[in-house]
């Protein structure tokens, strides 16, 4: 690779990196969609996995192609040898139905942006940017006004989420034995807002009460992994992977923002006051662990299965609530096949991928858990000259929450779309 290529790409990361906030800030507004869950705790959840893992149901914590970075163990960054550079986007759309109400809704937004490259045989180190959480929820409901028979619309909505920055360094142990360690910043900034709507037809209008406020996030964290290869034949025909990855409980630092406002028609009743301005507290995120095992015949086949658990018990909000959370389980299958890794063929350098994930999401309504299920599907397609470089499509669908009294039931299909570009740096040229 010519230095000016390199220095191509190296320019393309760093300008994604730095654009990455502005990106994510914007597409945000957007979310993935309208989600009454993400109204609880710190909402909804991206998930660590790139479109590679997503594509066997998130599943892969115990193994890394070496092709593509495998973000669910910071241990496996080391099996990349070259210089990798990952980018993804998210799709998703949406069916939600709560009693006899039924809304349909999509989104899109930025899934993430790596860099990895190995500074020695035994050492990488890589640089990721990506969205962490998301809020994007509006319901509108009408009831009587506290104490009297007056009805009052209220119109409640959240908007925003939580960023992360990751430097990660993955170091090989002997043979058979790789170790990661990836230290995070987590930025970001979370609107909220109540508009109560009281009618009075004696008036000039009716009265607007509302209550907004805006939360902002920046701390660090981190997430440690291991992995172990061993042969079972000979060869390298047939290895035995396990790997599991931890990532720290840690309380991120917050300042809060409240602010009043009581208007009729468009005119201030009263003027607009802050209630609260950038008080200091904290929001206790959840720790996770994560195991897994798989059965790898390289260069044609790999199945997977992982377990993955988070102390949701541990949470608590800016205002120290803990909104009912309880720790979670879930499963992780996948398998991917190489149909032939020498041929000529194109479709037999494509890889194919499936998997399924079930559990249990960390909310309880009207006593009740909600499940989450889906199914998934992907694909890697080689590109470019020599094939070095892949274009990823996963494809999810699945159904959280059912339809019963005072539930709310929400039917998805997700897409993940990931551009993986290959090359070897730091390598001495040779001359014959």
């Amino acid at each position: 690779m010519s230095l000016y290529s390199k220095i191509g790409i190296l320019t393309l990361a760093i300008t994604l990196g730095w654009s990455c906030t502005d990106l994510t800030t914007a597409l945000k507004a957007q979310g993935l969609g309208n989600s009454p869950y993400s109204s609880i705790g710190m909402g909804e959840f991206y998930g660590e996995s790139y479109s590679d893992n997503t594509g066997m149901g998130q599943s892969g914590v115990s193994t890394g192609s070496g092709f593509q970075i495998n973000n669910l163990n910071p241990a496996l960054w080391v099996r990349n040898r070259f210089t990798t550079l990952d980018i993804g986007l998210i799709g998703q759309y949406k069916e939600i139905v709560a009693g006899n109400k039924n809304q349909r809704n999509a989104g899109g937004n930025l899934a993430y942006v790596s860099l990895s490259f190995p500074v020695s045989p035994r050492w990488a180190i890589g640089v990721s940017l990506k969205p962490y959480s998301f809020i994007d929820y509006q319901n509108l409901s009408t009831r009587l006004v506290p104490e009297t028979s007056i009805p009052a619309q209220y119109y409640t909505t959240g908007k925003g989420g939580i960023n992360k920055a990751s430097i990660t360094n993955s170091v090989q142990l002997g043979r058979y034995v790789s170790i990661g360690l990836e230290s995070s910043y987590f930025f970001g900034n979370v609107r909220k807002a109540t508009d109560v709507s009281v009618p009075f037809s004696n008036s000039g209008g009716d009265y607007i009460v509302s209550l907004s406020d805006k939360t902002t996030y920046s701390d660090i964290s981190f997430r440690a992994g291991a992995a172990a290869r061993i042969p079972i034949r000979k060869d390298n025909k047939l290895n035995l992977n396990l790997g599991g990855a931890y990532s720290f409980s840690t309380t991120i630092n917050s300042t809060h923002v409240r602010s009043f406002e009581l208007t009729q028609g468009s005119f201030n009743v009263i003027d607009p006051d802050t209630l609260e301005n950038n008080l200091s507290g904290g929001l206790t995120t959840p720790s996770q662990f994560q195991v897994g095992a798989s059965l790898e015949w390289p260069f044609k086949l790999i199945v997977s299965a992982d377990y993955s658990r988070q102390a949701w018990s541990q949470f608590r909000s800016f205002s120290g609530a803990n909104d009912n959370l309880k720790d979670v389980g879930r499963i992780h299958v996948g398998m991917e096949y190489l149909p032939r890794f020498t041929s000529l063929n194109y479709f037999n350098l494509v890889r194919y991928r499936v998997g399924f994930s079930h559990g249990k999401t960390p909310y309880t309504i009207n006593k009740n858990d909600v499940n989450d299920t889906n199914v998934s599907l992907g694909f890697t397609f080689p590109m470019g000259r020599g094939y070095q470089n892949f274009l990823s499509v996963a494809l999810v669908g699945g159904q959280r929450g059912t339809a019963g009294a005072g539930m709310i039931r929400e039917r998805y299909g997700r897409a993940v779309l990931g551009i993986t570009l290959l090359e070897r740096w730091f390598t001495k040229q040779k001359i014959d």
